[in-house]
């Protein structure tokens, strides 16, 4: 069968680029600096608010939200995104799912930890926990709107964001390239350098998942069972901590024997031919800089705020 294909001009997807670098900027606005600024302001400025959490919450809830889904629905829009990635059904069973996010919780676990260990002596320890726009403290997992926001509303949006939306835009471009990009953007729009390694291979895992079902349904699911694992480690109670070290043995045990006894089904994407040309023109786009650059700034501002 002959290969179906359409050859553009550079300064055709440099312009595609440039608008895709516009809305993650509006989104890198609303969703990660305005809520960090916001968050300064109220822990000096506005004590009756933090004191009042339905309020403090519900703003943050109310911001995240449209602050992710206007820009990638505009995107979605644009760029003629069909509703089939995300309402299609699919013939993964949630035992394959489950394997999928038991294999990805130890993957990332152990990332996390390595990273934590490279970055705890610039004081920039990660949780791999802290929803887009929220900041992650031992508070936050007692009240039931963030743990709510935490394991439903973050994978959610993530999911319609970066797989349903952006990862769909990019494949256009070429399924490799656009799996990597869609990656470095979700990495980036975590709130510490120490997740950020974790978050781009979670970013990688969960779009091959999404390019083999043709799909974000999986890949919520997921993501829930993935934030759901990470929250029960950290609310375990201190008198029994000691005996969490046996339980991630067992998950990883769990997670061993369940790619050798094949329940595993490892996801791979065909080798084509890499345009260098595409990744240049990405990166260099003025749009894409300066939204990977409000990223930084906001992971920089993040982690000077949690040193004070």
């Amino acid at each position: 069968m002959e290969k179906r294909e359409h050859v553009v001009s550079k300064k055709y997807v440099g312009r595609q680029f440039a608008s895709i670098g516009l809305l993650l900027i509006i989104y890198a606005l609303f969703t990660l600096i305005i809520p960090l600024v916001l968050n300064i302001y109220f822990q000096e400025a506005a004590q009756e608010i933090v004191e009042d959490k339905l309020m403090y919450y519900g703003i943050y809830f109310i911001i995240i939200l449209f602050g992710t889904v206007i820009p990638f629905f505009l995107m979605r829009k644009l760029f003629k995104v069909t509703l089939r990635r995300f309402n299609q059904s699919i013939a993964a069973s949630f035992i394959d799912l489950f394997v999928q996010a038991i294999v990805f919780f130890v993957v990332c676990i152990a990332l996390t930890y390595i990273s934590n260990l490279l970055f705890s002596y610039m004081g920039m320890e990660g949780k791999l926990i802290s929803g887009i726009g929220l900041s992650y403290d031992d508070a936050n997992l007692t009240y039931p709107l963030y743990v709510f926001m935490l394991i439903f509303v973050t994978p959610l949006l993530e999911e319609y964001a970066f797989r349903g939306v952006l990862l769909n835009v990019l494949s256009r471009y070429g399924k490799r390239f656009a799996l990597v990009a869609s990656s470095v953007i979700f990495a980036l729009a975590h709130l510490n350098f120490a997740e950020m390694i974790p978050a781009f291979v979670m970013g990688i895992q969960l779009g091959k998942t999404e390019l083999r079902y043709k799909s974000i349904q999986p890949t919520i699911v997921i993501h829930v069972l993935f934030n759901a694992l990470i929250y029960a480690l950290c609310v375990i109670p201190a008198s029994i901590t000691k005996y969490m070290a046996y339980g991630l043995a067992a998950i990883v045990f769990i997670a061993a024997y369940l790619i050798v006894s094949g329940r595993y089904e490892r996801i791979r994407i065909k080798k084509l031919h890499k345009s260098k040309t595409t990744n240049i023109l990405f990166y260099t786009s003025p749009t894409i800089l300066i939204a990977m650059l409000l990223m930084i700034l906001h992971s920089v501002l993040f982690s000077y705020i949690s040193s004070r």
